[in-house]
């Protein structure tokens, strides 16, 4: 008697749950068909780190593409297709748009990181980020991460912003290599940046010599956050080992003759450097 009694008590309870949950997802379902957007709410989930993107600036992307979200209904605004409109824009690595029963559409997204800006002879000026992003310089800030100059050949007009391995496996022979040398030229980039002393130590790299010739494996010249020296890379291939020979050169020869003991290392030569006061 008892177990059946107990047996009815939790079929009526979990009944009487099914019948809740119906009822209240019924509701929601239909007061979010009613709710209108009261407010588009940014988001910029990195912000403490890079200020590239305010949420000023995405609510004026909207307002260009005369996207009237404030006072539509919740259930007519598509979110996949403005995450698509948002990630189309050059800094934004990732966007979420959701809705809430609060009347708000959410956006959320986070920025790409520059690691290396280069501003060429040959009328270039672009970050690249760590993703491999190809990205115009800005115009209402800058961000402090080594500088290329001098002169480099490109597999792309100036003009070009997108993803960098579009150019991979290009047929043509010249875009293929000037490719080549700008990936390796931004992984040596990259290999400074996560490494702390010399992201503290190299504040610009200057491609020399690639004037002359095919240019497809110039000379690299480095140049130090502190003191007047400049010191020759030779080219960018194995520029671990290079770099360090050189931190060897600063703890022992630096240590004794001082810091203004030369104005020009010279690093190309194997098993060697060459020293110029």
């Amino acid at each position: 008697m008892k177990r059946s009694l107990v047996i009815t008590l939790n079929l009526l309870t979990w009944t009487l749950l099914a019948v809740y949950l119906s009822f209240s997802l019924r509701y929601t379902s239909q007061r979010k068909k009613e709710q209108l957007c009261r407010e588009v709410r940014v988001t910029v989930l990195d912000s403490a780190e890079r200020n590239f993107i305010t949420p000023a600036m995405v609510r004026a992307w909207f307002a260009a593409e005369k996207m009237k979200l404030v006072g539509t209904e919740l259930s007519s605004i598509n979110t996949l297709e403005l995450e698509r409109f948002v990630r189309r824009r050059g800094f934004v690595r990732t966007a979420r748009v959701y809705t809430s029963m609060d009347g708000r559409l959410n956006v959320e997204l986070t920025q790409r990181r520059p690691v290396v800006r280069f501003n060429t002879q040959n009328g270039y000026n672009f970050y690249v980020t760590d993703d491999g992003y190809v990205l115009p310089q800005q115009r209402y800030f800058v961000v402090y991460v080594p500088v290329v100059t001098g002169y480099v050949p490109f597999p792309f007009k100036p003009d070009y912003v997108g993803p960098l391995d579009r150019f991979a496996g290009n047929p043509e022979k010249k875009v293929q290599k000037n490719y080549s040398f700008l990936v390796k030229l931004i992984n040596f980039v990259k290999f400074v940046d996560s490494d702390d002393f010399w992201k503290a130590f190299i504040v610009q790299v200057h491609v020399v010599g690639s004037q002359a010739g095919d240019g497809y494996d110039p000379d690299i010249e480095i140049v130090p956050r502190a003191g007047d020296q400049v010191i020759m890379l030779g080219s960018v291939d194995g520029y671990e080992q290079k770099l360090a020979k050189l931190l060897s050169f600063y703890r022992h020869a630096v240590a004794y003759e001082g810091w203004n003991c030369c104005s020009y290392i010279n690093l190309k030569y194997k098993d060697q450097i060459v020293c110029i006061e």
